[in-house]
């Protein structure tokens, strides 16, 4: 997809560099040229990304050293994640430097014009005759790192077609993650590690699922206290509500202000999870708090939908009312909208109007959630990721992932058996188009993107992302639950997030489908062998992966609703 980056959040200030989109041409002058690409990669609610529009690119020796030496390259991080997942070099912005097939050279994030002023010089007098040697970034913070390019070459095919029984017998990253969970909690704050301090919501919800399965006391703690210190500190609006997007200081004080809608869908889910076992009031308030920043400030009635984000302004956010509030201009509303981010903000809707009574969550959720189904999901294509006047880029799995498995929270709070076969449609067509062993010697997992023709080299080699995979198998087992609820329970039923409380899954089981539960559980196996295989890498990071695999094992009769995941 072309996306102008005159259109990419306003964030490109710096206009005497001539910033050309993402796409094979680029790349294919830089090869003509003898020059490298600088990859600038931004993002429209990001502070550092003004920042350095302001000064680094608005530098007219950086702009100039730009145009001559390089073929410069501007892409927004919401609008193409997948660019994003294989270049970030740690956060944004990010400045990559590429060879003409998409290598990464080098990389960093912010940097002051002096240094990068040296930085590019220097890369530009070594190149052509540099490789794809590593370099020196100028930034001592930056990683020069290429993603997603593990191959696994020795991961033997067999683990493609592990039965969902095979997963069961070894617990162990299960209780490994689960040990890093609370040897990583902060006692004193709440939140896992020391500043800065992200809402670690994988974390929280495997809290939340081993309390539930074990009465542990110090899990309940630990989710309790998390929530608790993340929605009553500095880094949750008390004035109009939501969640701003982590905190600069351990104890949750000083926040970061930007505002994402994918994390205040996250925290509602687990509001919702966390209610259920523990029935804490500030929960409930904090739910209803959430849920009225996203339908006042993001909601957009006439998608319907929910826009992406919200720009950070200190200054705003400092003022303690809603009417000195009202006497400035807002921060700017990202209003694109983010297929996957709906998604996950729908099925958080609907499980939370269940689990508070609030049925007009669940409303919203199944209209938005339909609204997404209805204008961005094509026949041949499969679901786009962006909707910006008309959908735009095909081919990325969490967005899939994200929608299909809001489709099973529909179908059971609906009973309506269109959203079931939505969700196994969808999961059937991801099986088939991403699942690795297709695209990766037999490796197990499924690829995170489809390459299309205009994609240069190197960014069509098959990458695969650890939380998708942990995440598409948690839909899966949910899936295959509700396609065969009639099947041995202890085979799969235990794993798959469907919340068994009365009054709560009230819909009515489909016909047994064993064929296509049998397709779709080994996919959820393939997914569930890579993570296995990585999961040591990871850290905290693989949490959602340790909560499929102790839902599988763990909870025949306790299953926690969706899981946020």
């Amino acid at each position: 997809m072309n996306v102008d980056v005159q259109d990419i959040g306003g964030v490109h200030g710096g206009q005497e560099i001539a910033w050309r989109n993402w796409g094979s041409q680029p790349f294919d002058d830089a090869r003509a040229e003898a020059k490298p690409v600088l990859l600038s990669i931004s993002a429209s609610w990001c502070h550092w990304c003004h920042v350095m529009d302001r000064t680094t690119f608005s530098d007219r020796d950086v702009a100039a050293l730009v145009n001559e030496a390089y073929v410069p390259v501007r892409v927004d991080t919401d609008v193409r994640p997948d660019v994003n997942a294989r270049y970030n070099m740690g956060g944004w912005p990010t400045v990559a430097i590429l060879d003409h097939d998409g290598h990464a050279l080098a990389g960093a994030t912010y940097v002051p014009p002096d240094r990068m002023l040296e930085w590019l010089g220097r890369v530009s007098q070594a190149y052509p005759a540099l490789t794809r040697a590593p370099m020196d970034s100028g930034d001592e913070t930056s990683q020069d790192r290429e993603r997603g390019r593990d191959l696994d070459p020795g991961y033997s095919h067999e683990h493609d077609t592990l039965g969902i029984a095979d997963h069961e017998l070894n617990l162990d990253p299960y209780y490994d993650v689960l040990g890093d969970l609370m040897a990583s909690y902060d006692p004193v704050y709440g939140g896992f590690g020391d500043a800065p301090k992200f809402p670690m919501f994988d974390a929280i919800n495997l809290a939340i699922f081993a309390y539930r399965v074990s009465g542990d006391a110090s899990c309940r703690q630990v989710f309790e206290h998390t929530l608790h210190a993340m929605t009553s500190g500095g880094t949750y609006d008390k004035v109009e509500g939501g969640l701003f997007r982590y905190s600069t200081l351990r104890d949750w004080s000083v926040p970061h202000f930007e505002k994402m809608l994918l994390d205040n869908a996250f925290l509602l889910h687990t509001l919702a999870n966390a209610y259920q076992p523990a029935q804490n009031p500030e929960l409930k308030t904090a739910a209803h708090s959430t849920v009225r920043y996203m339908n006042s400030v993001l909601f957009q009635p006439s998608i319907p939908a929910w826009s992406g984000s919200q720009d950070a302004d200190e200054e705003y956010y400092a003022l303690p009312t809603a009417e000195k509030r009202a006497q400035r201009t807002p921060p700017r509303v990202d209003a694109r909208v983010y297929v996957d981010w709906n998604g996950r903000a729908s099925a958080a809707m609907i499980a939370a109007g269940r689990v508070f009574d609030e049925p007009e969550w669940t409303s919203r959720g199944v209209q938005v959630l339909r609204a997404a189904v209805d204008k961005c999901l094509d026949a041949q294509h499969g679901l786009a990721h962006l909707h910006d006047g008309g959908p735009h880029l095909f081919g990325l799995a969490h967005d899939t992932i994200s929608v299909g498995a809001a489709c099973l929270d529909a179908f059971e709070a609906t009973g309506d058996q269109s959203w079931l076969h939505l969700s196994s449609t969808l999961a059937r067509s991801l099986i088939a188009s991403h699942i690795a062993a297709r695209h990766l010697r037999g490796a197990a997992g499924l690829v995170s993107r489809i390459p299309n023709p205009d994609d240069p080299p190197a960014f069509k080699e098959p990458a695969r992302d650890y939380q998708e995979n942990a995440y598409a198998a948690i839909w899966f087992h949910r899936l295959a639950h509700a396609l065969s609820p009639g099947d041995d329970g202890a085979a799969h039923a235990g794993s798959l997030g469907v919340c068994t409380a009365p009054g709560v899954c009230s819909a009515p089981s489909p016909p047994n489908a064993s064929g296509e539960t049998s397709e779709i559980l080994s996919a959820a196996s393939s997914c569930l062998a890579y993570c296995r295989a990585h999961y040591e890498d990871h850290g905290l990071m693989a949490s959602a992966y340790a909560l499929a695999l102790g839902q599988l094992a763990l909870s025949p009769d306790c299953n926690p609703c969706h899981w946020g995941v």
